[in-house]
């Protein structure tokens, strides 16, 4: 049987007849480039790179145009596709630990069953959980940017980006405009898995994040990311050195109880006790979704939403709460002003469509929707808030610090609203 992963002619070519049984694309050659960011670019062959872009001389397309037109035998023509992809040189270790590989296992196990269009067109996809190598193959979003820079300069990700010029390529939505597109596309994600038992917890299945811990397994994986936590907030509370961020005391408080709250059997009697649970992207932000520039003027208001958004890197999927990612997306980046003036419609939004789709609409009140939204935002964000002060982010800290402030004023919650970090 033939290695699942690529082939390679050299560090910068792969070879086109893996491309082809891979893929059914055929191409004379296969030049490819990492395009990570700065942090996961290969430090040597580009052929280990994280994401790659491949230029494909595409030899369908000149075998048709030299069946209409003889003289374009000499005529370029190439299309783009790109690789997420973690090999051994890489360091499948930690791609292991991280269970880098569930992005694949999604689209080869999962995708099927949702709205094609909410993804890019995936020609290939093979992951290992046990060994973390990982090869996604997919459409390259040439038309598309990735819609975290549509919501304004505050997320650090926007720091130093052009923002004015990515925006009006994308014809200026406004940052109410996309997440409703989002919250609604993300409606049926999370309708069309919520509370799957038969598709979910089963056993081919334990590669999702939190599955283990849905049945009442894995507390020692749990205890280890919640340790994690733990350790990191120790060190900062020990520290003799300046405070990195300035603090809330309602946010301060909130941390504090979230922290000492930190509990095995607290985490399964939420999930349990009126709880309901679905497929979840386990890191929905804007940033990781990528904006359609559709049609010759980009006039988004005119095109249709089934097709504006593509959901892309599924690395965190998992079970859990639907409308707890609704608040992990506004925290991320939306400007308190905006949510403020936006978020109520934009959550009722989400929710209409969710009973739309679901098939019992009883089984999610409305209630319950809005309260994860609000509490369960907070806690994810605590969750974040600790990682960035533990490792010394003071400036991101800053910023979502200020964002998870704003939100809990707004709801008017306290620490007594607060349980434990969501990892």
């Amino acid at each position: 049987m033939e290695h699942p992963m690529p082939q390679w002619l050299d560090s910068n070519h792969m070879d086109p007849k893996w491309v082809e049984k891979a893929t059914g694309i055929s191409c004379r050659s296969c030049v490819a480039v990492d395009i990570s960011n700065e942090g996961r670019k290969s430090k040597g062959d580009v052929k280990d790179g994280a994401t790659l872009r491949l230029t494909l001389d595409d030899l369908d397309k000149n075998n048709k145009n030299n069946k209409n037109n003889s003289s374009s035998s000499n005529t370029s023509n190439t299309s783009t596709l790109v690789v997420k992809q973690v090999t051994e040189s890489q360091g499948t270790a930690m791609s292991k630990q991280l269970g880098l590989a569930r992005e694949a296992l999604f689209y080869s196990q999962l995708s099927q069953d949702l709205p094609a269009n909410l993804f890019p067109k995936i020609h290939y996809s093979y992951g290992n959980y046990e060994t973390g190598e990982k090869c996604v193959i997919m459409e390259d979003l040439e038309n598309a940017i990735d819609s975290g820079v549509l919501f304004g300069p505050g997320n650090p990700n926007n720091w130093k980006r052009d923002l004015p010029t990515l925006a009006a390529k994308a014809g200026n939505p406004s940052s109410k405009q996309v997440a409703m597109v989002t919250f609604v596309q993300m409606a049926k994600v999370h309708a069309t898995y919520w509370k799957s038992s038969s598709k979910l917890l089963t056993n081919d299945k334990s590669w999702l994040r939190g599955q283990d811990w849905l049945q009442g397994q894995g507390q020692d994986s749990w205890k280890a990311s919640q340790g994690m936590l733990q350790n990191w907030w120790k060190d900062y509370l020990e520290a003799d050195q300046p405070a990195i961020i300035k603090w809330d005391p309602k946010v301060q408080k909130a941390t504090e109880k979230a922290m000492n709250g930190i509990s095995w059997e607290s985490q399964l009697e939420r999930l349990h006790t009126n709880g309901h649970w679905t497929l979840v992207h386990g890191d929905f932000w804007p940033g990781n979704i990528m904006w359609m520039i559709l049609g010759s003027n980009s006039n988004n208001n005119n095109d249709d939403d089934d097709d504006q958004i593509k959901i892309i890197d599924w690395e965190m999927v998992g079970l859990g709460s639907g409308p707890q990612e609704l608040g992990q997306y506004v925290i991320s980046n939306m400007d308190p002003a905006e949510r403020r003036a936006s978020e109520k419609e934009l959550v009722q939004a989400y929710y209409k469509e969710l009973q739309a789709n679901l098939e019992d609409e009883k089984c999610c009140s409305w209630e319950y929707c809005w309260s994860e939204y609000k509490i369960g935002g907070v806690e994810r964000w605590l969750w974040f808030l600790v990682y960035f002060i533990g490792n010394g982010m003071g400036d991101w800290a800053q910023f979502f610090h200020d964002q998870i402030s704003e939100f809990m004023n707004d709801h008017n919650l306290s620490e007594d609203d607060i349980t434990q970090p969501r990892p």
